[in-house]
């Protein structure tokens, strides 16, 4: 057996220079049950929506199989694609609206250049997944997620009071 980590690539300027992985997390977890596309192209689970990151264990052993999610996870709400800064997101279904890789990837290396973490937008404002119930915190309205950005790049940018 053998452990694959969640990012195989070196920065997000090699992922760039080749938006190619060489082995897809959330389609394993697709095909092992877990959940479903959304519209953002991020594995939907009932617990946590997209709010879940995969690594993956590569093995010989002989496993029983579990059988695809019986639903589709996603609301079809367009949070994400009306939140997304950089365009990236399509509102048709999974797989002919992909994700704009290359504009997302510069969004993001953009972000890094200032030492911002990933967007993570269309993450934030969606609205499954049972944690957003346990944790009593819905998704952020666009509004609500704007003045959140505001405030953390004014601390960012002179310090907390």
């Amino acid at each position: 057996s053998v452990f694959v980590p969640r990012d195989g690539y070196e920065s997000i300027e090699v992922l760039q220079k080749n938006p190619v992985a060489f082995f897809s997390h959330r389609h394993a977890a697709l095909l092992a049950g877990l959940g479903t596309f959304g519209v953002n192209n991020t594995l939907l689970t009932p617990e946590y929506g997209p709010r879940v990151r995969f690594g993956s264990v590569l093995t010989a052993a002989v496993l029983p199989a579990d059988p695809l999610f019986p639903e589709d996870l996603c609301t079809r709400c367009m949070r994400c694609v009306r939140a997304c800064p950089a365009g990236a997101l399509d509102e048709r279904n999974y797989p002919e609206g992909l994700t704009d890789k290359a504009a997302c990837t510069d969004n993001s290396a953009r972000l890094a250049r200032r030492h911002i973490s990933p967007c993570g937008i269309c993450i934030g404002v969606c609205p499954v997944g049972e944690d957003r119930r346990h944790y009593g915190r819905p998704a952020a309205s666009p509004g609500e997620r704007d003045r959140r950005r505001r405030v953390r790049e004014h601390v960012q940018k002179y310090g907390g009071l």
